[in-house]
């Protein structure tokens, strides 16, 4: 693991980008948005019923979805970035352990680790 070179510059430089891109994302899919879809198509009451009924259907899975890829990008960014910095302050262990609980906040959506030992640089 010490052979590695690892660049913070370069590293905040993908993380920057990883959060435009995030934000493009998450403004473009919000709730308000899922929802609205779901109260545009339930306008022909019984006629359209089983219609609206399986779009809304679709939209709360895709809704489900789109949380657990928040959850991956927010963990991956959060993972890296305190990696890094403890890779860089010759803390390897502790640049190990920031990937494992980035995998364990992308699973269940707790990012309550990184609040607690994050940097706060």
């Amino acid at each position: 693991m010490t052979s590695w070179n690892i660049e913070p510059a370069v590293v905040q430089s993908v993380l920057t980008d990883v959060q435009t891109r995030n934000t493009t994302l998450t403004s473009a899919l919000t709730e308000e948005k899922f929802t609205a879809i779901g109260t545009g198509i339930t306008w022909g009451g019984g006629l359209t019923q089983e219609v609206s009924v399986a779009v809304n259907q679709v939209m709360t899975e895709q809704g489900e979805n789109l949380k657990v890829i928040q959850n991956h990008i927010n963990a991956g960014m959060a993972g890296v970035a305190n990696a890094t910095i403890a890779y860089n302050q010759g803390q390897y262990d502790m640049a190990a352990t920031f990937q494992s609980e980035a995998l364990k906040s992308a699973e269940s959506g707790d990012f309550q680790y990184f609040v607690d030992h994050g940097s706060k640089e």
